[in-house]
Protein backbone atom coordinates (compact mmCIF):
# COMPACT_ATOMS: atom_id res chain seq x y z
CA UNK A 1 0.00 0.00 0.00
CA UNK A 2 1.37 3.43 -1.12
CA UNK A 3 0.96 6.46 1.49
CA UNK A 4 0.67 9.71 -0.58
CA UNK A 5 -0.20 13.27 0.67
CA UNK A 6 -1.57 16.86 -1.50
CA UNK A 7 2.60 17.57 -0.98
CA UNK A 8 3.62 13.77 -3.00
CA UNK A 9 0.78 14.20 -5.60
CA UNK A 10 -1.56 16.88 -6.69
CA UNK A 11 -4.95 15.21 -7.37
CA UNK A 12 -6.62 18.75 -7.29
CA UNK A 13 -8.16 18.10 -10.23
CA UNK A 14 -8.47 15.37 -12.95
CA UNK A 15 -10.33 14.72 -15.82
CA UNK A 16 -12.98 12.07 -16.43
CA UNK A 17 -14.74 11.24 -19.64
CA UNK A 18 -18.63 12.17 -19.99
CA UNK A 19 -19.50 11.00 -23.34
CA UNK A 20 -17.61 13.18 -26.04
CA UNK A 21 -16.31 15.93 -23.27
CA UNK A 22 -13.97 16.21 -20.83
CA UNK A 23 -15.31 17.82 -17.54
CA UNK A 24 -12.86 18.28 -14.40
CA UNK A 25 -13.95 16.87 -11.76
CA UNK A 26 -12.88 18.17 -8.07
CA UNK A 27 -11.54 15.25 -5.95
CA UNK A 28 -11.70 15.62 -2.32
CA UNK A 29 -9.76 14.58 0.94
CA UNK A 30 -10.46 10.70 0.75
CA UNK A 31 -9.43 8.13 3.33
CA UNK A 32 -9.27 4.62 2.25
CA UNK A 33 -8.46 2.97 -1.07
CA UNK A 34 -9.21 5.19 -4.51
CA UNK A 35 -9.26 3.25 -7.91
CA UNK A 36 -9.28 5.17 -10.35
CA UNK A 37 -8.08 2.79 -12.88
CA UNK A 38 -7.07 5.33 -16.09
CA UNK A 39 -5.25 7.65 -13.99
CA UNK A 40 -3.25 5.13 -12.13
CA UNK A 41 -2.13 3.21 -14.94
CA UNK A 42 0.54 6.22 -15.75
CA UNK A 43 1.27 7.19 -12.32
CA UNK A 44 1.79 3.37 -10.96
CA UNK A 45 4.04 3.37 -13.96
CA UNK A 46 6.30 6.70 -12.78
CA UNK A 47 5.89 5.85 -8.66
CA UNK A 48 7.50 2.01 -9.74
CA UNK A 49 10.35 3.81 -11.59
CA UNK A 50 10.84 6.33 -8.55
CA UNK A 51 10.75 3.33 -6.11
CA UNK A 52 13.90 1.55 -8.42
CA UNK A 53 15.92 4.48 -8.66
CA UNK A 54 15.83 5.98 -5.16
CA UNK A 55 17.58 4.74 -2.32
CA UNK A 56 15.51 2.81 -0.04
CA UNK A 57 17.21 3.11 3.47
CA UNK A 58 20.45 1.29 3.77
CA UNK A 59 20.40 -1.12 1.62
CA UNK A 60 21.08 1.26 -1.48
CA UNK A 61 23.45 3.14 -0.27
CA UNK A 62 27.08 3.42 -1.47
CA UNK A 63 29.71 3.36 1.01
CA UNK A 64 33.00 5.37 -0.82
CA UNK A 65 36.39 4.55 0.31
CA UNK A 66 38.33 7.41 0.43
CA UNK A 67 41.17 5.74 -1.54
CA UNK A 68 42.26 2.63 -2.67
CA UNK A 69 45.03 1.34 -0.43
CA UNK A 70 44.17 -1.45 1.85
CA UNK A 71 43.67 0.43 4.82
CA UNK A 72 40.93 2.70 3.64
CA UNK A 73 39.15 -0.28 1.75
CA UNK A 74 39.04 -2.15 4.90
CA UNK A 75 37.51 0.82 6.67
CA UNK A 76 34.94 1.35 3.85
CA UNK A 77 34.06 -2.37 4.51
CA UNK A 78 34.00 -2.70 7.93
CA UNK A 79 31.36 0.62 7.95
CA UNK A 80 29.27 -1.66 5.04
CA UNK A 81 26.06 -3.38 5.35
CA UNK A 82 24.93 -6.30 3.82
CA UNK A 83 23.39 -5.54 0.43
CA UNK A 84 25.58 -2.43 -0.22
CA UNK A 85 28.15 -1.02 -2.59
CA UNK A 86 31.92 0.10 -1.45
CA UNK A 87 32.90 2.26 -3.98
CA UNK A 88 36.69 2.38 -3.80
CA UNK A 89 38.23 5.27 -6.68
CA UNK A 90 40.88 5.54 -9.32
CA UNK A 91 44.55 4.93 -8.30
CA UNK A 92 47.27 2.43 -8.07
CA UNK A 93 47.72 1.22 -4.54
CA UNK A 94 48.99 -1.96 -2.60
CA UNK A 95 47.61 -4.74 -0.98
CA UNK A 96 49.67 -6.42 1.98
CA UNK A 97 49.60 -9.85 3.61
CA UNK A 98 45.82 -10.22 4.71
CA UNK A 99 45.28 -6.66 4.31
CA UNK A 100 42.12 -6.61 2.99
CA UNK A 101 39.22 -9.20 4.47
CA UNK A 102 35.32 -9.11 2.80
CA UNK A 103 33.11 -10.79 5.26
CA UNK A 104 30.12 -8.84 4.44
CA UNK A 105 27.12 -9.83 1.42
CA UNK A 106 28.26 -6.41 -0.12
CA UNK A 107 29.50 -5.48 -3.87
CA UNK A 108 33.29 -3.93 -3.54
CA UNK A 109 33.48 -2.14 -6.81
CA UNK A 110 36.41 -0.06 -8.05
CA UNK A 111 36.25 2.46 -10.85
CA UNK A 112 37.07 -0.08 -13.57
CA UNK A 113 39.81 -2.04 -14.75
CA UNK A 114 42.82 -0.31 -15.65
CA UNK A 115 41.69 2.35 -13.87
CA UNK A 116 41.92 1.17 -9.66
CA UNK A 117 44.74 -1.03 -9.88
CA UNK A 118 45.81 -3.33 -6.86
CA UNK A 119 49.08 -4.78 -6.89
CA UNK A 120 48.71 -7.82 -3.95
CA UNK A 121 51.97 -8.83 -2.30
CA UNK A 122 52.01 -11.80 -0.78
CA UNK A 123 49.88 -15.08 -0.63
CA UNK A 124 47.31 -14.46 0.65
CA UNK A 125 46.45 -10.14 0.46
CA UNK A 126 43.04 -10.31 0.35
CA UNK A 127 40.45 -12.73 1.63
CA UNK A 128 37.09 -13.40 0.78
CA UNK A 129 34.70 -15.27 2.63
CA UNK A 130 31.28 -16.89 1.72
CA UNK A 131 27.89 -15.58 3.38
CA UNK A 132 24.95 -17.45 4.30
CA UNK A 133 22.95 -14.59 2.85
CA UNK A 134 23.58 -12.75 0.06
CA UNK A 135 25.73 -12.19 -2.72
CA UNK A 136 28.99 -11.12 -2.26
CA UNK A 137 30.39 -9.21 -5.67
CA UNK A 138 33.64 -8.06 -6.74
CA UNK A 139 34.03 -5.90 -9.88
CA UNK A 140 36.43 -3.07 -11.42
CA UNK A 141 39.50 -3.57 -11.06
CA UNK A 142 42.60 -4.43 -11.93
CA UNK A 143 44.59 -6.94 -9.82
CA UNK A 144 48.58 -7.66 -10.47
CA UNK A 145 50.62 -10.49 -8.46
CA UNK A 146 54.57 -11.32 -8.99
CA UNK A 147 56.62 -14.19 -7.87
CA UNK A 148 54.15 -15.37 -5.14
CA UNK A 149 53.27 -18.85 -5.65
CA UNK A 150 51.79 -20.34 -2.39
CA UNK A 151 48.31 -21.77 -2.33
CA UNK A 152 45.72 -20.15 -0.98
CA UNK A 153 47.61 -17.65 -3.45
CA UNK A 154 46.78 -13.70 -3.76
CA UNK A 155 43.12 -13.83 -3.34
CA UNK A 156 41.79 -16.47 -1.18
CA UNK A 157 37.95 -17.51 -1.15
CA UNK A 158 36.70 -19.35 1.65
CA UNK A 159 33.81 -20.37 3.32
CA UNK A 160 31.28 -23.62 3.47
CA UNK A 161 30.00 -26.13 1.29
CA UNK A 162 27.22 -26.75 0.46
CA UNK A 163 25.24 -23.79 1.52
CA UNK A 164 26.08 -20.28 1.62
CA UNK A 165 25.82 -17.59 -1.24
CA UNK A 166 28.40 -16.97 -3.91
CA UNK A 167 31.07 -14.71 -4.23
CA UNK A 168 31.18 -13.40 -7.53
CA UNK A 169 34.40 -11.59 -9.48
CA UNK A 170 33.31 -9.98 -12.74
CA UNK A 171 34.91 -7.70 -15.39
CA UNK A 172 38.08 -7.19 -13.57
CA UNK A 173 41.39 -8.05 -14.74
CA UNK A 174 44.18 -10.26 -13.43
CA UNK A 175 48.06 -10.12 -14.38
CA UNK A 176 50.30 -13.23 -12.97
CA UNK A 177 54.11 -12.54 -13.26
CA UNK A 178 55.66 -15.88 -11.96
CA UNK A 179 52.46 -16.19 -9.52
CA UNK A 180 48.82 -17.87 -9.04
CA UNK A 181 45.88 -15.34 -8.42
CA UNK A 182 42.68 -17.29 -6.85
CA UNK A 183 42.73 -19.65 -4.39
CA UNK A 184 39.45 -21.40 -3.46
CA UNK A 185 39.32 -22.99 -0.66
CA UNK A 186 35.95 -24.17 -1.61
CA UNK A 187 34.06 -26.69 -3.57
CA UNK A 188 31.96 -24.72 -5.03
CA UNK A 189 29.45 -21.31 -5.03
CA UNK A 190 32.37 -18.90 -6.69
CA UNK A 191 31.43 -17.34 -9.97
CA UNK A 192 33.73 -16.01 -12.33
CA UNK A 193 32.76 -14.12 -15.42
CA UNK A 194 33.41 -11.35 -18.04
CA UNK A 195 37.41 -11.16 -16.83
CA UNK A 196 40.80 -11.02 -18.49
CA UNK A 197 43.60 -13.48 -17.13
CA UNK A 198 47.20 -12.77 -18.61
CA UNK A 199 50.41 -14.66 -16.88
CA UNK A 200 53.44 -16.45 -18.63
CA UNK A 201 53.87 -19.75 -18.91
CA UNK A 202 53.72 -21.49 -15.35
CA UNK A 203 51.14 -19.19 -13.88
CA UNK A 204 47.99 -20.77 -12.88
CA UNK A 205 44.88 -18.15 -12.97
CA UNK A 206 42.51 -20.36 -10.29
CA UNK A 207 43.01 -23.44 -8.09
CA UNK A 208 40.59 -25.22 -6.02
CA UNK A 209 41.02 -27.10 -3.16
CA UNK A 210 39.16 -27.62 -0.35
CA UNK A 211 40.48 -29.59 2.25
CA UNK A 212 37.99 -28.73 4.94
CA UNK A 213 34.50 -29.08 3.29
CA UNK A 214 35.40 -33.18 2.36
CA UNK A 215 31.65 -33.78 1.80
CA UNK A 216 31.66 -33.24 -2.12
CA UNK A 217 33.30 -36.82 -2.41
CA UNK A 218 30.10 -38.23 -0.31
CA UNK A 219 27.84 -36.22 -1.79
CA UNK A 220 26.01 -36.60 -5.02
CA UNK A 221 27.11 -34.77 -8.61
CA UNK A 222 25.79 -31.16 -9.47
CA UNK A 223 26.85 -31.76 -12.81
CA UNK A 224 24.16 -29.33 -15.10
CA UNK A 225 20.71 -29.30 -14.12
CA UNK A 226 22.10 -31.54 -10.90
CA UNK A 227 22.59 -27.98 -9.66
CA UNK A 228 19.33 -26.80 -9.95
CA UNK A 229 20.44 -23.34 -7.16
CA UNK A 230 23.24 -22.98 -9.54
CA UNK A 231 25.07 -22.71 -6.34
CA UNK A 232 26.96 -25.99 -5.74
CA UNK A 233 29.82 -25.58 -8.65
CA UNK A 234 32.53 -23.31 -9.48
CA UNK A 235 31.20 -21.46 -12.94
CA UNK A 236 34.07 -19.78 -14.63
CA UNK A 237 31.99 -18.33 -18.24
CA UNK A 238 33.09 -15.62 -20.44
CA UNK A 239 36.30 -14.91 -19.60
CA UNK A 240 39.83 -14.46 -21.78
CA UNK A 241 42.66 -16.24 -20.94
CA UNK A 242 46.38 -15.51 -22.37
CA UNK A 243 49.18 -17.30 -21.52
CA UNK A 244 49.18 -19.47 -18.41
CA UNK A 245 50.66 -22.14 -20.69
CA UNK A 246 51.44 -24.82 -18.25
CA UNK A 247 47.29 -24.63 -17.42
CA UNK A 248 45.42 -21.98 -16.18
CA UNK A 249 43.25 -24.18 -13.85
CA UNK A 250 44.08 -26.30 -11.38
CA UNK A 251 40.85 -28.52 -10.15
CA UNK A 252 42.26 -30.19 -7.09
CA UNK A 253 40.45 -31.69 -4.11
CA UNK A 254 36.69 -32.40 -3.72
CA UNK A 255 36.66 -29.75 -6.36
CA UNK A 256 33.55 -29.25 -8.96
CA UNK A 257 33.77 -26.99 -11.51
CA UNK A 258 31.80 -25.57 -15.11
CA UNK A 259 34.32 -24.25 -17.43
CA UNK A 260 32.03 -22.66 -20.52
CA UNK A 261 32.33 -20.14 -23.17
CA UNK A 262 35.49 -19.04 -22.24
CA UNK A 263 38.92 -18.02 -24.58
CA UNK A 264 41.86 -19.62 -24.20
CA UNK A 265 44.88 -18.23 -26.48
CA UNK A 266 48.38 -20.40 -25.91
CA UNK A 267 47.11 -21.70 -22.46
CA UNK A 268 47.35 -24.99 -21.15
CA UNK A 269 43.69 -24.46 -20.30
CA UNK A 270 42.23 -26.90 -17.03
CA UNK A 271 44.47 -29.04 -15.15
CA UNK A 272 43.59 -31.23 -12.51
CA UNK A 273 44.51 -33.71 -9.88
CA UNK A 274 43.11 -37.45 -8.77
CA UNK A 275 43.24 -39.04 -5.56
CA UNK A 276 46.84 -39.73 -5.73
CA UNK A 277 49.27 -37.09 -5.08
CA UNK A 278 46.01 -35.17 -3.62
CA UNK A 279 43.96 -36.80 -0.49
CA UNK A 280 40.29 -36.41 -2.62
CA UNK A 281 41.19 -35.12 -5.54
CA UNK A 282 38.94 -33.46 -7.92
CA UNK A 283 34.77 -34.24 -8.16
CA UNK A 284 34.01 -33.24 -11.44
CA UNK A 285 34.36 -31.08 -14.54
CA UNK A 286 31.80 -29.62 -17.67
CA UNK A 287 34.07 -28.29 -20.16
CA UNK A 288 32.00 -26.56 -22.85
CA UNK A 289 31.68 -24.32 -25.69
CA UNK A 290 34.80 -23.02 -25.02
CA UNK A 291 37.62 -21.83 -27.90
CA UNK A 292 41.10 -23.21 -27.19
CA UNK A 293 43.57 -20.69 -29.75
CA UNK A 294 47.06 -22.00 -30.52
CA UNK A 295 47.64 -18.88 -32.85
CA UNK A 296 51.91 -18.76 -32.65
CA UNK A 297 52.93 -22.26 -34.73
CA UNK A 298 55.91 -21.06 -36.05
CA UNK A 299 57.25 -20.13 -32.39
CA UNK A 300 57.89 -16.43 -33.39
CA UNK A 301 59.38 -15.40 -30.18
CA UNK A 302 61.94 -18.79 -29.73
CA UNK A 303 62.16 -21.47 -26.81
CA UNK A 304 60.42 -18.39 -24.76
CA UNK A 305 57.31 -19.06 -26.61
CA UNK A 306 53.78 -19.14 -24.91
CA UNK A 307 53.66 -21.89 -27.48
CA UNK A 308 54.97 -24.52 -25.54
CA UNK A 309 51.87 -26.05 -24.39
CA UNK A 310 51.13 -29.73 -23.50
CA UNK A 311 48.14 -30.22 -23.52
CA UNK A 312 44.96 -28.18 -23.34
CA UNK A 313 42.84 -30.56 -20.59
CA UNK A 314 44.54 -32.45 -18.53
CA UNK A 315 41.98 -34.90 -16.42
CA UNK A 316 43.29 -37.29 -13.79
CA UNK A 317 40.31 -38.50 -12.21
CA UNK A 318 36.93 -38.51 -11.45
CA UNK A 319 33.86 -37.86 -13.93
CA UNK A 320 32.50 -35.04 -15.97
CA UNK A 321 31.90 -34.11 -19.83
CA UNK A 322 33.48 -32.24 -22.72
CA UNK A 323 31.39 -30.77 -25.51
CA UNK A 324 31.09 -28.39 -28.12
CA UNK A 325 34.58 -27.15 -27.86
CA UNK A 326 36.84 -25.43 -30.36
CA UNK A 327 40.38 -26.85 -30.62
CA UNK A 328 43.02 -25.38 -32.81
CA UNK A 329 45.38 -28.20 -33.37
CA UNK A 330 48.32 -28.41 -31.05
CA UNK A 331 51.21 -28.48 -34.05
CA UNK A 332 54.33 -26.03 -33.89
CA UNK A 333 57.68 -25.94 -35.50
CA UNK A 334 59.77 -25.57 -32.75
CA UNK A 335 57.52 -27.54 -29.89
CA UNK A 336 56.68 -30.40 -32.48
CA UNK A 337 52.81 -32.07 -32.18
CA UNK A 338 50.79 -32.84 -28.61
CA UNK A 339 47.72 -33.76 -27.14
CA UNK A 340 44.59 -31.96 -26.88
CA UNK A 341 43.23 -33.72 -24.18
CA UNK A 342 45.20 -36.29 -22.03
CA UNK A 343 43.95 -38.77 -19.46
CA UNK A 344 46.03 -40.44 -16.80
CA UNK A 345 45.75 -42.47 -13.74
CA UNK A 346 48.46 -41.62 -11.03
CA UNK A 347 46.86 -43.92 -8.42
CA UNK A 348 47.95 -46.81 -10.28
CA UNK A 349 51.13 -45.52 -11.06
CA UNK A 350 53.80 -43.74 -8.84
CA UNK A 351 51.09 -42.52 -5.92
CA UNK A 352 48.76 -45.15 -4.76
CA UNK A 353 46.06 -44.55 -2.55
CA UNK A 354 45.65 -48.17 -2.26
CA UNK A 355 49.11 -49.39 -1.02
CA UNK A 356 51.34 -51.48 -2.66
CA UNK A 357 51.31 -52.56 -6.15
CA UNK A 358 50.20 -55.88 -5.59
CA UNK A 359 46.83 -54.52 -3.35
CA UNK A 360 45.92 -51.85 -6.45
CA UNK A 361 42.98 -52.73 -8.25
CA UNK A 362 40.33 -51.44 -10.77
CA UNK A 363 39.34 -49.46 -9.96
CA UNK A 364 41.81 -46.95 -7.81
CA UNK A 365 40.02 -44.30 -5.59
CA UNK A 366 38.04 -41.60 -7.17
CA UNK A 367 39.85 -42.25 -10.83
CA UNK A 368 38.70 -41.43 -14.23
CA UNK A 369 35.22 -42.46 -14.68
CA UNK A 370 34.29 -42.52 -11.08
CA UNK A 371 31.16 -40.77 -9.50
CA UNK A 372 29.44 -40.76 -6.32
CA UNK A 373 25.59 -41.33 -6.42
CA UNK A 374 25.50 -39.87 -2.12
CA UNK A 375 25.89 -43.45 -0.72
CA UNK A 376 28.51 -45.12 -2.77
CA UNK A 377 31.03 -44.48 -5.69
CA UNK A 378 30.12 -46.06 -9.45
CA UNK A 379 31.30 -46.04 -12.41
CA UNK A 380 30.37 -43.26 -14.85
CA UNK A 381 32.58 -42.79 -17.81
CA UNK A 382 33.77 -39.28 -19.11
CA UNK A 383 31.61 -38.54 -22.24
CA UNK A 384 33.11 -36.09 -25.24
CA UNK A 385 30.62 -35.00 -28.28
CA UNK A 386 30.53 -32.16 -30.71
CA UNK A 387 34.36 -31.47 -30.19
CA UNK A 388 35.63 -29.38 -33.35
CA UNK A 389 38.84 -28.96 -34.84
CA UNK A 390 40.78 -30.17 -37.97
CA UNK A 391 42.69 -32.86 -35.45
CA UNK A 392 41.33 -33.13 -32.04
CA UNK A 393 43.72 -36.01 -29.93
CA UNK A 394 43.00 -37.50 -26.51
CA UNK A 395 45.46 -39.49 -25.45
CA UNK A 396 44.85 -41.99 -22.21
CA UNK A 397 47.94 -43.47 -21.23
CA UNK A 398 50.71 -44.00 -18.00
CA UNK A 399 52.66 -41.06 -17.61
CA UNK A 400 54.91 -41.30 -14.61
CA UNK A 401 56.85 -44.71 -15.81
CA UNK A 402 54.39 -47.12 -14.75
CA UNK A 403 56.65 -48.77 -12.12
CA UNK A 404 53.73 -52.02 -10.82
CA UNK A 405 54.23 -52.63 -15.16
CA UNK A 406 50.54 -52.92 -14.92
CA UNK A 407 47.90 -53.15 -18.34
CA UNK A 408 46.62 -49.46 -19.16
CA UNK A 409 43.59 -51.52 -20.62
CA UNK A 410 43.05 -52.59 -16.89
CA UNK A 411 42.62 -49.54 -15.11
CA UNK A 412 41.38 -47.89 -18.24
CA UNK A 413 38.68 -48.63 -21.06
CA UNK A 414 36.51 -46.85 -23.42
CA UNK A 415 33.09 -47.34 -23.48
CA UNK A 416 33.78 -48.29 -19.68
CA UNK A 417 35.50 -45.24 -18.44
CA UNK A 418 35.85 -43.12 -21.57
CA UNK A 419 32.71 -42.58 -24.02
CA UNK A 420 32.56 -41.48 -27.34
CA UNK A 421 29.73 -43.07 -29.25
CA UNK A 422 31.48 -42.47 -32.75
CA UNK A 423 34.44 -44.77 -31.96
CA UNK A 424 34.85 -48.25 -33.14
CA UNK A 425 35.72 -50.14 -30.16
CA UNK A 426 36.58 -53.44 -32.16
CA UNK A 427 39.04 -51.63 -34.55
CA UNK A 428 40.87 -50.09 -31.61
CA UNK A 429 44.50 -50.77 -31.21
CA UNK A 430 45.31 -51.36 -27.64
CA UNK A 431 48.36 -51.30 -26.14
CA UNK A 432 49.41 -51.81 -22.67
CA UNK A 433 51.00 -48.55 -22.48
CA UNK A 434 47.56 -46.69 -23.42
CA UNK A 435 45.84 -45.64 -26.69
CA UNK A 436 45.56 -42.07 -28.63
CA UNK A 437 41.86 -41.82 -29.87
CA UNK A 438 39.87 -39.07 -32.09
CA UNK A 439 37.94 -36.39 -29.90
CA UNK A 440 35.63 -35.70 -32.93
CA UNK A 441 32.14 -36.73 -32.79
CA UNK A 442 29.92 -38.23 -30.81
CA UNK A 443 26.54 -38.23 -29.34
CA UNK A 444 25.31 -35.90 -25.71
CA UNK A 445 25.34 -38.19 -22.44
CA UNK A 446 21.68 -39.47 -21.83
CA UNK A 447 20.18 -37.88 -19.06
CA UNK A 448 22.24 -34.62 -18.82
CA UNK A 449 21.49 -30.52 -19.45
CA UNK A 450 23.53 -27.88 -19.15
CA UNK A 451 23.11 -25.35 -16.35
CA UNK A 452 21.39 -21.57 -17.72
CA UNK A 453 23.87 -19.48 -19.20
CA UNK A 454 24.40 -17.00 -18.32
CA UNK A 455 24.98 -17.75 -14.82
CA UNK A 456 21.29 -16.30 -13.49
CA UNK A 457 23.70 -14.24 -10.59
CA UNK A 458 25.81 -12.96 -13.36
CA UNK A 459 24.79 -8.70 -13.81
CA UNK A 460 23.52 -7.98 -17.08
CA UNK A 461 22.71 -11.71 -17.46
CA UNK A 462 19.64 -12.25 -19.96
CA UNK A 463 19.18 -15.58 -17.46
CA UNK A 464 18.46 -13.02 -14.67
CA UNK A 465 14.88 -12.29 -13.17
CA UNK A 466 14.13 -8.73 -13.48
CA UNK A 467 11.46 -7.57 -11.04
CA UNK A 468 8.13 -6.97 -12.65
CA UNK A 469 5.77 -4.12 -12.53
CA UNK A 470 2.94 -4.00 -9.95
CA UNK A 471 0.12 -4.94 -10.80
CA UNK A 472 -2.42 -4.39 -7.98
CA UNK A 473 -1.37 -0.83 -6.58
CA UNK A 474 -3.65 1.23 -4.22
CA UNK A 475 -3.63 4.33 -2.12
CA UNK A 476 -4.33 6.58 0.74
CA UNK A 477 -4.84 10.51 -0.46
CA UNK A 478 -4.21 12.48 2.44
Amino acid sequence: MLKLNKSTVDFASISEQHGDAARPRRVRSYRGTVSMTRTFKAIKWLLFAIFLSAPLGAQAQTVKAASCSSSDVQSAINSASAGQTVDVPAGSCSWPGNSVNLKKAITLQGAGAGVTNITLTADPSFVVSKQASGVTRITGFTFSNSNNTTFPDAINVQGTWPGGQPVIFQNNSFVMNNSRMLGLTVAGGVIISHNTFTGGWNDFAITVKDLTNTNSWTTADSMGTHDSSGLLNVYVEDNTFKGQSNGAFDCDDNCRMVVRHNTFSESGGFNSHGEDSSPYGMRHFEIYGNSFLFPDKTCTAGNSSLSNINFYIWIRGATGVIFDNNFDHLSSTCWGTKTEIKLSNRGAEDDRPQGTCSATHYPTPHQLGQNHNGSNDFTDPIWFWSNNGATISVSAGWAWGNPCGFDWNTYFQWGRDGSNSSLNLSLLSLSVNGVSVSGLGGSPKPGYTSYAYPHPLVQGSTSSNAPAAPSNLSAIIQ
